[in-house]
């Protein structure tokens, strides 16, 4: 069984997705069912967490097969995105394992490649700083720092490097090993954004380390 990976930017959307899910494959289990293992938003998503949904897929089930589902894996830390590899690629057939996100840039590359991808509002991987993101790959640290000083919405632009690097990415699997190590590096920061670490830093400190155009 693959597990399913949902995106969106609506919870309600998210949980209507879930139980129609949870019904078509199997008509005996709910969110309140022994066999399901939900975690909500706003829970703590680390490994601990990850070890737990492994150990619960171990287990023998009370009726059909078990499930479990993670409301934000969003808010999976990497080492718990990576803890959960294995898992995912080893559910028992009758599992069923959800995670939902509301952006697939949120979730590392190795866990995508192991889901079935589900938009429930798709939007294009298409955004109005792009053209501003290419010119920052050739450009000076001088220059990047200006432009983040400049900025309005940070935040957006924060979401924009996300976006950008991820669809690079699903573009060119093999690119420069230095890009997937700024996506990594990403993922790493929205952590510490979670954290409320000031977003200009976090930009600045992703000017630094950016890699050039010629990567």
């Amino acid at each position: 069984m693959l597990a399913k990976l949902l995106i969106s930017s609506s919870l309600e959307n998210i949980k209507e997705k879930i139980n129609a899910i949870l019904a078509l494959q199997s008509g005996s289990l709910n969110l309140n069912h022994p066999d399901v293992l939900y975690f909500r938003t706003g829970q703590k998503l680390g490994v601990a967490e990850a070890r737990k949904i492994t150990r619960h897929f171990s287990l023998k089930p009370y009726s059909a097969g078990r499930a479990a589902i993670i409301e934000q894996a969003g808010s999976l830390t990497l080492e718990a995105q990576n803890a959960l590899l294995k898992t995912l690629e080893e559910l028992p057939k009758e599992a069923i394992f959800i995670l939902a996100a509301s952006s697939d840039a949120q979730i590392l590359p190795t866990v995508t490649s192991r889901c079935e991808i589900i938009y429930l509002n798709p939007q294009p991987l298409v955004s109005k700083y792009e053209g501003d993101i290419e010119k920052l790959l050739g450009s000076a640290p001088e220059e990047r720092f200006a432009f983040i000083e400049k900025l309005k919405d940070r935040e957006e632009f924060f979401h924009a490097l996300l976006i950008f690097f991820h669809k690079d990415l699903r573009l060119h699997p093999k690119g420069a090993p230095s890009n997937i190590l700024f996506l990594k590096v990403l993922l790493q920061t929205e952590q510490w954004a979670r954290q409320n670490v000031n977003i200009r830093a976090i930009l600045e400190y992703l000017m630094l380390v950016m890699p050039d155009k010629k990567c």
